[in-house]
């Protein structure tokens, strides 16, 4: 197609195809009209059906498909930025499914507010059966180490904190003028470094609740512990670059030594009693059992516990990589 498009979807990936295959078939649904947009599906070196999912999609969709070595995802992003040719960019996740209007109100809210700077935050949901997970309705409504949306208001203006990739959109241009992810991370923390900087270009992000998506991936308690590890590492790089009182304050990063010396002996009993309480939370949800308020207070409080630790047992582990 040779008509500039109104907005560039990049969608990064790394071997989910059949996830990927129900993102793509959502774009394939959107208002906004296939001739209007165009996606950039940057395939960060999988080893899966990926290039296969791409290839059934590309005569549906103004659909680009590259393959990278695997380099992480900042990488990957930066990848589908340069590629892209729309003014606008919006980042989208291979595990989420895009509601038909959503990238027709990212352009409305770019078109509402056109200053370089602005960008929008839109609103992920999760999933029938994701929503009946104890544990991702707890990291999305109670703990909100993955989302929390319950305190903002559609049109609320945000600071660089809530610029989440994946869900968020911004003019090309101001990545191109001001600076892109540093490729430095691979997972964690690349979307709020990346806003950390563009700050001081005046970044404000806009929450758009009507641009809507829907995780459909159900991580279990070893998946969010691990990712948890990943984002502990990601924000000691984070802090190290930009040693500044907000990015400590995000971080978190005080204490975290002396608080894994006691919390190293008993971290793998703490795993292993957040698995043994999420079976038994799963199995009373798929017999269609309430949890009673004590039981729900105690698996929440293990969830709690057991992800704190593993975000400080990554943010120690890269400080002793970084000191070896």
């Amino acid at each position: 197609m040779n008509r500039t498009p109104l907005i560039s979807a990049i969608l990064c990936t790394y071997d989910r195809a059949p996830l990927l295959a129900r993102a793509l078939g959502a774009l394939c649904a959107q208002t906004l009209g296939p001739e209007r947009f165009e996606v950039v599906l940057v395939d960060d070196g999988s080893s899966d059906d990926t290039a296969q999912v791409a290839a059934t999609f590309a005569p549906l969709l103004d659909l680009r498909y590259i393959r990278q070595p695997n380099s992480g995802l900042a990488a990957a992003k930066n990848h589908g930025v340069c590629l892209a040719r729309a003014p606008i960019v919006v980042f989208l996740d291979d595990d989420d499914v895009l509601d038909s209007r959503a990238l027709e109100r990212h352009w409305l809210s770019h078109r509402q507010d056109p200053r370089v700077e602005t960008a929008v935050l839109g609103h992920t949901g999760l999933g029938y059966e994701q929503a009946r997970s104890p544990l991702m309705r707890y990291v999305t409504g109670v703990g909100c180490q993955l989302f929390y949306y319950s305190s903002l208001k559609d049109g609320q203006e945000l600071d660089f904190s809530f610029f989440w990739g994946g869900r968020s959109s911004c003019k090309r241009a101001l990545l191109l003028e001001h600076g892109l992810f540093d490729p430095v991370f691979r997972f964690g923390a690349e979307d709020i470094e990346l806003a950390f900087r563009l700050r001081k270009a005046g970044l404000r992000v806009r929450y758009d609740a009507q641009a809507i998506s829907t995780m459909i991936r159900t991580l279990s308690v070893d998946d969010f512990a691990r990712r948890c590890v990943l984002q502990g590492r990601s924000n000691w790089v984070f802090y190290r670059r930009h040693p500044h009182k907000l990015v400590r304050a995000w971080t978190q990063v005080d204490g975290v030594e002396d608080e894994w010396t006691r919390i190293a002996p008993h971290y793998e009993r703490l795993l292993a009693s957040a698995r043994g309480l999420d079976r038994w939370a799963n199995a009373r949800v798929e017999q269609d059992l309430e949890l009673d308020p004590r039981s729900t207070e105690l698996l929440h409080r293990v969830y709690a516990a057991l992800f704190r630790a593993a975000r400080i047992k990554g943010t120690v582990e890269q400080m002793c990589e970084e000191g070896s």
